[in-house]
Formats: structure tokens, sequence, C-alpha cells
């Protein structure tokens, strides 16, 4: 699997929960979602599947959005969020920007089910030559390890660009998506030879984020 295919790329990822005093009149989010998809082309969007952490609640739905470096560079100046449609019955709650660092090849002929996201921090001390070992390594062997150990279906990694709309605790600087087809989502347990160790600054990162969610 080639692990550089367009690297760069700026991806705002949003969040949005459903507003508590709309009640059970609601509408269902596939018509918040197409009415988000006719007014933003190339749009994801994914309805939260599971949670694998504690003290964490991450939005029920989310998006994902490849925008241009002129857009991303505006992820921190408050009129951003007027970028994205409104959802109407939904409330925005995340809104962060993220620069690709390695994607792989998709697989020919499946379409993906769901995605596993997981936010990463490297150890705060990590000096500029540990994070360019942490990064060698997390690129070129943990992130194939688990794409091929899940089945995925294509990994994605990106490092943090910017906050408008910080989540909980803040977004980590390192996010990684994996597809996966609805058996793979159903798994969600490591289940295979354990991966590489790795380097000594890659044993002390943590992992605040590990979600699933199922692509609408």
């Amino acid at each position: 699997m080639s692990s550089s295919e367009e690297a760069g790329t700026r991806t705002v990822w949003t969040g949005w929960d459903r507003r508590k005093r709309v009640g059970d009149q609601i509408n269902t989010l596939d018509d918040a979602s197409a009415r988000a998809t006719s007014a933003n082309a190339g749009a994801r969007s994914y309805e939260l599947l599971a949670v694998v952490a504690r003290g964490f609640r991450p939005p029920q739905y989310l998006e994902s959005r490849d925008v241009g470096e002129d857009i991303a560079a505006r992820s921190d100046d408050d009129s951003a969020p007027a970028n994205i449609p409104s959802m109407g019955e939904l409330r925005l709650t995340w809104s962060v920007v993220y620069r690709r660092i390695a994607r792989t090849q998709a697989r020919e002929g499946v379409a993906p089910y769901a995605i596993y996201l997981l936010g990463v921090n490297p150890p705060p001390d990590a000096s500029v030559e540990d994070l360019a070992v942490f990064n060698d390594f997390y690129t070129n062997v943990h992130l194939q390890e688990v794409a091929e150990q899940r089945n995925a279906l294509r990994a994605e990694r990106y490092e943090l660009v910017g906050e408008t709309r910080p989540p909980y605790q803040g977004a980590p600087r390192f996010l990684a998506s994996y597809e996966v087809d609805e058996d793979g989502a159903a798994n969600r347990r490591h289940i295979g030879p354990p991966y590489s160790k790795g380097p000594e600054v890659w044993q002390r990162h943590k992992t605040p984020w590990r979600l699933w969610y199922r692509v609408l």
C-alpha cells in the first residue's frame, strides 16, 4: 500500500449533537446530511457507533470535508463555521482542521461501512528529533500494521492545523482514520499478533480518542 497519496490536503472535521429543545419532532440526520452534501460537495457524514474511552463524549454526528489551504488557514477565525452548512436541528460542537500526512490506496469495489477514528498525542517532552522518529514509525509501520490487521479498506493519518471549536480537552495532535466494512466495524477489539513495540518515543504516546462512526 502506498503511504503518501494526497499528503498535505487539509480536512475540516466538524461534529454535531441534536438540540435537546427540539425533542422528538426533529428530522433524521440522513435528511440533514443530504442538505449538507448538496451544499458541500465531497463532504462525508458519519453517525457515532461506539466509544472506547472513559470521561469523553464525542459528537453523535461527524462530517469530514477536504478544503483548500486558504480556508484551512482561517481555522482560528470565529467566522470559519460560516463555511459549514446549517444543520437545522443539530448544534455544532466541533470544528477542527487537520493536514493529511499519509493516505493508503483505497481497496476497489468495496464501499466503507464505518471508520475507526483514533486521536494520538506524542509525549509532551518529545524533541524535534523525537517527533521525526515518532512520525516515521507511525506512518511507515504502525499505520500499515493496524490497516492490515483490521482489514481496513483505506487508512489515513493527519496532523492538527487548528481548532475553531475545540473538542472537550482539545483535539489530539495526530489523527488516524481506518475505513472498514461491516464485519470490521463489528469487531472492535484487537485480534491477532501484537503490534510492533516501536521506538521509545512511540511507547510513551497517549490515545485519547478511540471512536467508531458509521458512514451515512
